[in-house]
């Protein structure tokens, strides 16, 4: 049985890694001087590295904006199933965006754990992608205490 007052602990490289490898998405936060932005992001992992395509409509694009201005991103990807099943990964590093030469990388490690949505609707409204890598200077993961430690 589990002690209600443990918290969950640490994880290890490899735990993080295998996490980052299985999950697919998470919530991208960006920062233009104290102005903050958060998006949510299907991505594909490398060890090292994240690689991501936004999405935008139309000419301006406050995701563009913002990851030209942030100096250091931090990905957060979490699972969540109860007050003791959690596990919580934060991925920090400098963002910059990818050539078009970059794309077939790019789709293929997305293709490999994360998911796309389906943006057949959109209509009329201008869509393009652009692809991005998150180089992972920093990371911490923890995970609740009903999970094994690595």
């Amino acid at each position: 049985m589990t002690d209600e007052n443990e918290v969950g602990a640490a994880m290890s490289d490899a735990e993080i890694d295998a996490f980052l490898r299985e999950q697919g998405t998470g919530v991208l936060s960006l920062a233009d001087g104290d102005e903050a932005y958060a998006v949510p992001v299907s991505f594909g992992y490398e060890t090292g590295r994240v690689l991501f395509g936004f999405y935008t409509f139309g000419t301006e694009s406050q995701k563009r904006a913002y990851s030209e201005a942030t100096e250091r991103a931090c990905l957060a990807v979490y699972d969540a199933t109860d007050r003791t099943d959690w596990t919580s990964v934060l991925a920090f590093g400098p963002i910059t965006e990818l050539d078009m030469d970059a794309w077939d990388e790019v789709g293929e490690r997305i293709s490999e754990n994360a998911w796309t949505p389906d943006l057949s609707d959109v209509g009329e409204r201008r869509l393009s992608v652009a692809g991005y890598e998150l180089t992972i200077d920093e990371v911490t993961g923890f995970h609740g205490a009903s999970q094994p430690d690595g």
